[in-house]
């Protein structure tokens, strides 16, 4: 018998899994399933807890990305991944805000309005990396899966 955090563990990969696979067999333009990747990676990592679908939404509006890629571009935000993705966040936004407060994942919430400021500028530094690692690496994957696809004779007979 699994444990309870074996199978949390393996559902989060599942997800991931997913996730990936609906970025990469999505439909339209590679870059605007770049773009949405990205969108939903910045909004994932930024910390939005839990907004992050509806910020892609709005989003979509204005610069008509693959939605399918932004909500899947999202999960990179888990419960897995969100301590890390706050403490690297506080890490990069303390070089550009000097502050005493040492960050501690236990009571940061305690903390909230005095590392607010660092917290939004480290994440929004590390959201913008993101998001453009993830557009550059989405958009040649989609285009290097759609060249193989277009080369292989075997899969044109068809």
């Amino acid at each position: 018998m699994k444990s309870v955090k074996g199978n949390f563990v393996e559902n989060i990969f599942r997800k991931a899994k997913i996730s990936f696979l609906k970025i990469y067999y999505a439909r339209g333009s590679a870059h605007e399933i770049a773009l949405g990747a990205a969108i939903g990676a910045f909004w994932g990592v930024f910390p939005t807890f839990g907004l992050s679908t509806i910020l892609s939404l709005l989003l979509y509006k204005i610069f008509r990305f693959n939605i399918v890629a932004a909500i899947s571009g999202a999960f990179i935000s888990n419960p897995l991944t969100s301590p890390f993705l706050l403490i690297i966040s506080y890490k990069v936004g303390s070089y550009f805000i000097k502050t005493d407060i040492q960050f501690d994942y236990d009571n940061w919430y305690k903390n909230l309005p005095r590392i607010g400021y660092v917290l939004i500028i480290g994440s929004t530094i590390v959201s913008a990396i993101t998001g453009l690692f993830i557009y550059y690496i989405t958009k040649y994957v989609v285009d290097r899966r759609r060249n193989l696809k277009a080369n292989n004779p075997i899969q044109n007979t068809k």
